[in-house]
């Protein structure tokens, strides 16, 4: 008794030493971020270059504790940062404090739930026991830790599902657009603004695309960024073709218009390949659950009436 008595008590001193370490790092960080924007404003300094576009001296002073956070957890590993943000930007978080915020609060869903479980410590322990609940604690830590990127990677299928069904839309109002006669910047803000109401996600994308053209980015670059965050084989083929295009001179709108039959017909393959393999993928349900079923359906009554007769 004793032995799980100290157990406790340095599980529960352990996870609140690391909480207070957190908390007293987030809350400096907020003290000095309003500090520096204090003395910004007195002085009349505008803002930094790198700063969030439409965000101001007193928005940035009202920035959220998490982000601060996350401010001090930022890994130095460059490419690991890279990878998170390109997750992040596929999962419609666009914002360049993203990777601060996730980063704070994979660490806030790592020590959350295992500091409820120390709070009810006592009626868990009591119910389940030491070592049910030391187990369910490191449990609901686990999860804390992998359950921010599962989301992410959860709400970026989302995503890619709706711009999968919306790219086939968009290639016949570009195709439409260029055969009217605009170009390709301006047909693919028409577009964008064509998709926003069914499509958000790949309005979004869209959009920013449009604003690295507008920033000087080339097309094919931007495209091939476009088809990244979206991850689409189609809008990858898109921008190769593009390129192709206007390397070897051809008409764009021809291209498009080929691209967009070509790509319709190769949907319409895997859709009937998928409608063909769907009666040997029932063939496994088929076997262990309906035939038992009838199996005993069948052989019930004339079991029953075999125990009758024994028993008689």
């Amino acid at each position: 008794m004793r032995f799980h008595n100290a157990l406790t008590v340095i599980i529960a001193l352990t996870f609140l030493g690391v909480s207070l370490v957190l908390c007293f790092i987030a809350v400096r960080g907020a003290i000095r971020e309003n500090s520096r924007v204090e003395r910004r404003l007195a002085g009349g300094a505008r803002l930094d270059e790198d700063a969030d576009v439409g965000i101001g001296a007193k928005s940035r002073a009202k920035r959220n504790l998490i982000s601060q956070l996350g401010a001090h957890l930022t890994l130095p590993d460059a490419k690991e940062i890279t990878r998170l943000r390109f997750m992040l930007a596929q999962a419609g978080y666009f914002d360049r404090s993203t990777v601060k915020t996730f980063l704070a609060a994979r660490v806030i869903f790592l020590f959350g739930p295992a500091m409820i479980c120390l709070l009810m410590w006592g009626s868990i322990a009591a119910k389940l026991g030491t070592k049910p609940a030391i187990l369910i604690c490191f449990s609901l830590a686990g999860l804390g830790l992998l359950g921010p990127e599962r989301f992410l990677k959860w709400k970026a299928g989302k995503r890619t599902d709706q711009c999968r069904k919306g790219f086939p839309d968009m290639m016949d109002l570009m195709t439409a657009c260029v055969e009217a006669g605009l170009g390709m910047d301006a047909a693919l803000i028409r577009v964008g603004h064509e998709l926003g109401g069914r499509y958000p996600a790949l309005k979004e994308n869209l959009d920013i695309m449009n604003l690295e053209l507008r920033a000087g980015r080339e097309r094919n670059e931007a495209m091939i960024n476009f088809a990244d965050r979206i991850n689409l084989d189609e809008a990858k083929a898109l921008a190769v073709m593009l390129k192709q295009a206007e390397e070897m001179g051809s008409s764009v709108g021809k291209a498009l218009r080929t691209f967009s039959e070509d790509m319709r017909h190769k949907r319409m393959m895997k859709a009937e390949e998928k409608a063909a393999a769907l009666s040997a993928k029932l063939t496994v349900p088929l076997i262990l659950f309906i035939f038992p079923t009838i199996m005993v359906m069948l052989m019930l009554p004339a079991g029953i009436r075999i125990m009758e007769g024994l028993a008689g």
